[in-house]
């Protein structure tokens, strides 16, 4: 209030005139500041007030023939507040303060990626032998096939033959030796054998085979009975060698079967020189026997 009261009492001082004038002293008129104008909005707001009063106090008027108050001057209104200064330098570090308590444990972070697989380690020693597991019985299994029947109680002396002999045979091509047997079954087999020695000779590339064959005919079943002997050169070879020749043949009839031991020559192959036997005996087996299992 008092400041306002100041601000008031200025605006009646006047710049007095170089010429004594009298004049009646200026006395502004009363002028109601609400509480809430601040210091800053003071000046503005009693011009306001008296310019709605139509009261100038720097207009010359039958009080006031000049327009000046009392004084020389008059205080004017402030000026648009400076714009701000530079910021000062930073002062000088603090001396260090005192230690802080612990602060709460921070949370856990996120899971890391899937290291390298590292290298195998080294074998574990052999454990303790295991007691002997016993399991739970198995199902029962499928009824089999019904089994191969067989010869029984044959004829004495009936079942195998041997047909034996000295002496060589240069025969080329042709029968060797022929051995009959009597076959008792219609349902068994014939297994028949050669054991001596052969040889092809005299010749490069040529071959030789031998072969068996039942009543003239070689065996269907399985396949024939028979092997070849091949000599590539020279001439002068003469590998005479001991052989064996064996085999099985079914779906033979019974009664007196005619067995012959032949050679000829291999198709596609030069002729040679055969030669069966050689300062040794030798020999065909014949013998009845059941079927195989199927």
């Amino acid at each position: 209030m008092l400041s306002k009261c100041i601000f008031l009492a200025l605006l009646a001082v006047v710049v007095a005139q170089e010429e004594p004038v009298e004049r009646k002293p200026f006395k502004p008129p009363p002028v109601s500041v609400p509480p809430s104008i601040r210091f800053e909005e003071l000046p503005l707001y009693v011009q306001e007030m008296l310019s709605r009063q139509n009261v100038n106090p720097f207009q010359p008027s039958q009080d006031n023939p000049t327009g000046h108050g009392p004084g020389s001057f008059m205080m004017g209104f402030p000026g648009v507040p400076g714009k701000p200064g530079m910021n000062g330098r930073n002062g000088l570090n603090g001396p260090r303060g005192p230690k802080g308590d612990q602060g709460d444990p921070g949370l856990d972070g996120l899971m890391g990626q899937q290291g390298i697989m590292g290298k195998p380690g080294l074998p574990g020693p052999r454990g303790h032998r295991g007691f002997p597991g016993r399991g739970e019985a198995g199902a029962k299994g499928e009824r089999g096939y019904p089994g191969v029947p067989i010869v029984t109680n044959p004829p004495r002396g009936a079942l195998w033959k041997q047909c034996a002999w000295m002496g060589e045979s240069d025969l080329d091509s042709g029968i060797i030796k022929n051995c009959t047997f009597r076959k008792q079954s219609a349902d068994t087999y014939l297994r028949v054998a050669f054991s001596g020695n052969l040889r092809v000779g005299g010749c490069t590339n040529c071959c030789k085979r031998w072969f068996f064959t039942f009543n003239n005919t070689e065996c269907s079943q399985p396949v024939p009975i028979d092997a070849a002997i091949y000599v590539a050169g020279p001439t002068y070879a003469n590998p005479l060698r001991p052989r064996y020749i064996e085999g099985y043949c079914g779906r033979i009839p019974t009664g007196p079967i005619n067995i012959s031991f032949k050679v000829e020559s291999c198709t596609g192959y030069d002729e040679g020189d055969a030669y069966t036997g050689w300062n040794s005996a030798s020999r065909m087996i014949i013998e009845e026997v059941a079927p195989p299992m199927q």
